[in-house]
């Protein structure tokens, strides 16, 4: 098994006035826990549909100690073999282990693992007050108001009425009403090395000065020490061509931040307006602001990612895109010369922009997997912005990659497709309005001076055409998953594709040579 390091500020330090008693240390050691977990997780969201829950092992455990009721908190990094990950997978897994005849929790019941054979209770950590509140003692905090009052209060720190919040894939989130005014604990599932870009991002923004992002309080770590045998890729070592993990590597855990006040899901607040008829044009404007202003706080945070884009990258990169859906979709086959002619056509909008010095959007750090269900709307505090991470299964590397902040405006107008159609808007204007909504208060931001943060701004018929790309570059992705999973819903994204390739420059033919064309 591998080492964890857990010496360091907020890793995870021993407790220091309570140690595991030793039978319920030997009892989570026992082989039916591994057996139990195993045989939990292939209902869990955050578990990879694709994987072998049998041939799950551990490979490294953290004890958090007893609590005074006798339940013991640990948490268990787990190797999944089996995925289409880039590197191994590594699961963290909080487990709480309650004996027969000690005082039980009142715990969800989503959150029971197994009842034992011998009557004790094996509970996920993220549903029980014992391993949170080790999270919260062992955590780092900054050093904001909220979290300095509620690290210091005389109270402790107070986890009653944890909640975990259902439909989330990725992570699990706990809702702590009375801890620092209102808070939220990501617990990260999917583990990889380096810094997870959903505690880094959200807290160089707030120190870049913008209050878009729920603040983060604190967070956890913690680097482990692998067996030498066992740093390939696990079982399937021999054939894999899955990158190694490093012989110690290090990672966020878990983030206590900000909770935002009766918020709403951004695309679950549009379907309902959709359904009822109502115009979201006034949200989509306040969101387009809000996403203009993270990028330009995004700018300032990460001031040395920001350079000139290359064109020749960006059409590169979408035509290898092109040619791998049409390889697994009929429907973008059918349309690969007409998507062949625009990319052609942005080709030399961008060539003639490189001759004329006309400045195109720049590469920085993006959100880079931004649509409406990564929005809040709170009646008090308006949008914020969530989940930087990325999609977990992807490298770090490619998930942190600097891009064209297009990608996030792409994203977002494909969402209110997506809420048009599933909240069942009797029209399509509803979602024309509200992208129009979008992208008014997107380029509006960005015509206050100072509001780039560089030199001259992007003319709009090259922000436009870079727009129209990205949004194609989406919804081409989205054909192919749709032909896959949910063929009634191809239309969906087909819709926007066939837009952006109606709005290509008609190419010129011997009737534009007659009168008309020559008086023009």
């Amino acid at each position: 098994m591998a080492a964890v390091h857990d010496d360091e500020d907020g890793r995870f330090p021993p407790m220091a006035d309570a140690r595991p008693a030793p039978t319920t240390t030997e009892r989570l050691d026992a082989p039916d826990v591994l057996d139990a977990v195993r045989a939990w997780l292939p209902d869990r969201r955050w578990f990879p549909t694709t994987a072998d829950a049998t041939a799950v092992s551990l490979v490294a455990r953290t004890d958090l100690g007893v609590d005074d009721r006798g339940a013991h908190a640990v948490v268990d990094l787990l190797r999944v073999p089996g995925t289409s990950s880039s590197s191994p997978m590594t699961l963290q897994v909080p487990l709480v282990l309650e004996p027969a005849g000690t005082p039980q929790a009142t715990v969800d019941g989503r959150g029971v693992v197994a009842v034992l054979d011998d009557g004790a209770r094996l509970v996920d950590g993220a549903y029980h007050p014992a391993f949170v509140t080790a999270w919260l003692e062992r955590a780092s905090w900054s050093g904001c108001p909220a979290a300095t009052a509620a690290r210091d209060s005389a109270g402790g720190l107070d986890v009653r009425g944890l909640h975990v919040l259902t439909g989330e894939q990725s992570n699990t989130s706990v809702l702590l009403p009375a801890v620092a005014g209102g808070s939220m604990l990501k617990v990260i599932r999917a583990l990889a090395p380096g810094q997870n870009p959903d505690i880094v991002v959200p807290l160089a923004l707030v120190q870049a000065g913008w209050a878009g992002v729920p603040e983060p309080y604190a967070w956890s770590e913690t680097a482990v020490e692998e067996d030498p045998t066992s740093v390939g890729t696990g079982s399937d070592a021999s054939t894999s061509t899955a990158a190694p993990l490093p012989q110690r590597w290090s990672t966020h855990t878990g983030v206590l931040a900000e909770l935002v006040p009766q918020a709403r899901d951004g695309f679950e607040l549009a379907c309902d307006f959709a359904r009822e008829g109502q115009p979201f044009a006034n949200p989509a404007r306040e969101l387009g602001t809000q996403v203009a202003q993270m990028h330009s706080a995004l700018r300032r945070a990460f001031a040395s990612e920001v350079h000139e884009a290359d064109p020749a990258w960006l059409l590169d990169a979408m035509q290898r895109r092109v040619r791998s859906a049409a390889g697994a979709s009929s429907a973008v086959r059918s349309r690969v010369d007409q998507i062949d002619a625009f990319l052609e056509h942005m080709r030399g909008v961008a060539e003639e922009a490189v001759r004329q010095g006309r400045p195109l959007p720049p590469v920085q750090r993006i959100h880079g997997d931004l649509h409406l269900g990564q929005a809040l709307y709170s009646p008090q505090k308006g949008w914020r912005i969530l989940d930087f991470e990325g999609e977990p299964l992807r490298p770090l590397t490619e998930r942190t990659r600097p891009d064209l902040g297009e990608r996030d405006v792409a994203g977002m107008l494909r969402s209110f497709d997506y809420a048009s159609a599933v909240g069942g808007a009797t029209s399509s204007e509803w979602a024309r309005a509200a992208r129009r909504a979008f992208l008014e208060g997107y380029t509006g931001y960005l015509s206050v001076p100072g509001a780039l943060g560089f030199g001259r701004p992007p003319s709009l018929a090259d922000r436009v055409l870079i727009r129209d790309a990205f949004e194609l570059d989406k919804a081409l992705y989205e054909v192919v998953y749709e032909e896959r999973n949910r063929p009634d819903w191809i239309s969906i994204p087909l819709g926007a594709v066939d837009r952006v390739l109606g709005a290509l420059p008609r190419p010129a033919t011997s009737a534009d040579a007659g009168p008309a064309g020559r008086r023009a």
